[in-house]
């Protein structure tokens, strides 16, 4: 791909990068390369010295060990998209110690080492990220060759007595049973471990030096896909710098803020180097999970995303033409297909919101019910000054408070993305937090339709597709692996009615110029998708809300048509 508004977007969607400024973003897409390479092909053989970073944007690899003479050729890992290799060799510049080929048609992300120092140099705190990338390939060694076996060190810090307990051991526990993959927790603390306590996934070790420490890690390195190391306030100085260095992450387990203007302390012994890393540094508020009486979901949602298998979902706009989308949501019900998170914009938020909310297919009826015909549709208009929009806004928001009333975000069920524009800044806002009406209608603001939605901080949003019609990258943002796009944009070739009610074409000429630039940028969006559906409802147009029927029944089939693909997303790989 030669385009650079593409690479920009695949750069984007790299969790790697996702802390990255736009300015940073760019900069590092006119220096990446885009390789596609077709089945079996084969990338690099062990004993080569291309000193690369790819990144899989789609499809999987193996890295194995070629025959040799008697010896068959021994596979050690298999790679899918998210992940990376030739970080050993790009950073030690020894010569490669595997060969690495496709499986299916893979599409690469590559950078040279170059411009990976160049990168470095532009960009210091990212060497911290490739640093723990290394440490993770080194510290399997012992393994002989299998350098590959994914696992990861997480380092929890105990900021509190809250949740010491139980917390890493049902985390533990969650994992296994949402993945099957396997945790264990190792705990070097002195302090007793209460008999209702104990788990088996808890071992914990009474010796304090270092080297016995660390070789006590290491003897679980092959075994477990996650390793959970404890961090306490009152471990020693020594103690704690030996697990951070270990970590690939690190959770700081916080306990509840007294105000909003409260500020919790970080631990001194936590760089601000490290918690600057997006990547690297997170927080939880453990306290406010525990007594909101969200553990079990928090434990669980945190389960599968460390795991990596998380299902996502995009939803794209298109007015009316996305009613499909209500169609693919009667299939995932009734097939019993779970969505972990939804990213959402414009009506793919409206059908977003009542998909997490739990009201799906069965509580998004009766609101269709409310604008099936042309006269209904009416009632919905409400005119607005000019120079803001042709309609206010306000019945529309009426009509959908009467099913999501105050919902928050945090009250819902699944985790939920909403799209929206800053029309002054012209930047991406995703919105997760606070009540789900106000993001709902700052997501489907079309300029020019609707009165732009103002926010208590001043700013001003609109329709979330003008700069993101089809959210796939804020999952990929959020570490989702498994995403399913449903895309109900129009492209130039589908063929589409024309608004010929009462001559008022100013507002085809509105949505259509839009929704000609968002296609384009749609589809850039498509490729990061595991699953695509794209069900577009011939002769049909985006004012048609009456033909939800039909809408939905194109949406239906699609999704059935498609049901092995989506199914493949739901096996467990370890």
């Amino acid at each position: 791909m030669k385009d650079l508004e593409g690479k920009i977007h695949l750069v984007s969607g790299l969790p790697l990068f996702r802390s990255l400024s736009k300015k940073e973003i760019v900069w590092i897409a006119e220096r990446v390369q885009i390789l596609e390479a077709k089945r079996e092909e084969l990338l690099y053989k062990k004993g080569g010295n291309d000193h690369s970073l790819y990144l899989i944007l789609s499809g999987s690899v193996k890295v194995f060990l070629p025959a040799k003479g008697e010896t068959k050729e021994e596979e050690l890992q298999v790679l899918k998209k998210g992940e990376y290799f030739g970080i050993h060799s790009l950073l030690t510049e020894e010569i490669h110690s595997h060969s690495v080929k496709t499986i299916t048609e893979s599409r690469f992300l590559v950078l040279r080492q170059k411009e990976f120092k160049e990168l470095i140099q532009k960009i210091p705190f990212l060497s911290i990220t490739f640093s723990r990338m290394l440490t993770k390939t080194l510290r399997n060694e012992f393994l002989g060759n299998r350098e590959f076996f994914k696992n990861s060190v997480i380092c929890f810090v105990h900021s509190s007595d809250i949740g010491v307990d139980f917390y890493t051991m049902k985390l533990a526990e969650a994992i296994e049973r949402e993945s099957g993959k396997k945790s264990i927790v190792l705990r070097f603390n002195q302090r007793p471990i209460a008999e209702e306590s104990k788990s088996e996934y808890l071992k914990s070790y009474r010796f304090k030096d270092i080297d016995k420490i660390k070789d006590a890690l290491s003897r679980h390195y092959a075994t477990h896909s996650f390793i959970f190391l404890e961090i306490f306030i009152e471990d020693s100085p020594e103690l704690k710098k030996a697990l951070l260095e270990e970590a690939d992450s690190i959770d700081n387990l916080m306990p509840l803020k007294e105000s909003s203007e409260s500020q919790t302390p970080t631990p001194n012994f936590i760089s601000e180097e490290s918690r600057s890393n997006e990547i690297l540094y997170h927080e939880t508020q453990l306290e406010s999970i525990i007594h909101s009486d969200q553990f079990n979901r928090h434990i669980t949602r945190k389960a599968r995303e460390l795991s990596g298998v998380q299902v996502g979902l995009a939803l794209g706009g298109g007015a009316a033409l996305g009613l499909a989308q209500i169609g693919v949501m009667k299939v995932f019900e009734e097939e019993g297909l779970p969505i972990d998170i939804i990213a959402g914009t414009s009506i793919g938020a409206v059908i977003g919101a009542f998909w997490a909310s739990g009201l799906g297919y069965k509580g998004i009826m009766p609101l269709l019910t409310e604008i099936d015909s042309i006269f209904k549709m009416f009632k919905l208009i409400d005119l607005s000054f000019p120079g803001q929009g042709l309609l206010h806004g306000k019945h529309v928001r009426n009509l959908l408070e009467k099913y999501l009333g105050d919902l928050t975000f945090e009250e819902l069920p699944t985790k939920l993305l909403l799209i929206s524009c800053d029309i002054t800044s012209r930047k991406e806002i995703v919105l997760s937090e606070g009540k789900v009406l106000d993001a709902l209608m700052a997501s489907i603001s079309i300029p020019g339709v609707f009165a732009p939605q103002t926010q208590e901080n001043g700013k001003i949003y609109v329709d979330g597709g003008i700069v993101n019609p089809l959210p796939v990258s804020p999952l990929t943002h959020d570490g989702v692996e498994r995403i399913i796009a449903v895309n109900s944009m129009p492209s130039s070739k589908d063929q589409m009615k024309t608004n010929k009610l009462a001559n008022l074409n100013v507002l085809d000429i509105i949505v259509n110029s839009l929704y000609s630039l968002q296609y384009r940028i749609g589809k850039y969006s498509a490729q990061d998708a595991d699953v695509y559906l794209n069900p577009i409802l011939p002769n049909s147009n985006w004012f048609e809300f009456w033909r939800s029927e039909e809408f939905i029944k194109l949406g239906e089939q699609v999704a059935r048509d498609s049901l092995t693909e989506i199914r493949k997303l739901y096996e467990r790989t370890i």
